[in-house]
């Protein structure tokens, strides 16, 4: 659908790194979910949150935990990978959020992700 129609295939883009949360993770890191995905920086220490990109307009940090996706909460088995996908660049999202502790929602506009 989207070559016919801007002739090349795009991909939503968030701009964090994250793992999923499972019980061993909440167990390792002492979190208080066992779903979710967890931002964290990259094996090479690259920054968890990508510059410039949405989820750094979000305010979105180190530590935070996405628990739902448009609703959709995030699991090993429903990825934020595999959800983000339903997505396009430019959709405007609502992301469920564990920080500092407290639930918040905030709204994110999705990017295109770069080659």
């Amino acid at each position: 659908e989207q070559v016919k129609i801007i002739g090349k295939i795009v991909y939503p883009f968030l701009g964090v790194r994250y793992i999923l949360i499972n019980e061993k993770i909440q167990k390792e890191q002492g979190l208080s979910v066992n779903y979710g995905a967890l931002i964290i920086p990259g094996d090479a220490g690259q920054s968890a949150i990508f510059p410039d990109s949405p989820a750094e307009a979000a305010g979105l940090k180190q530590g935070d935990i996405l628990l739902e996706f448009n609703n959709e909460k995030i699991t090993v088995n429903n990825s934020l990978a595999k959800i983000i996908l339903q997505c396009n660049p430019g959709d405007k999202v609502k992301l469920k959020i564990l920080s500092d502790n407290k639930e918040k929602i905030i709204w994110v506009t999705l990017s295109e992700r770069e080659e």
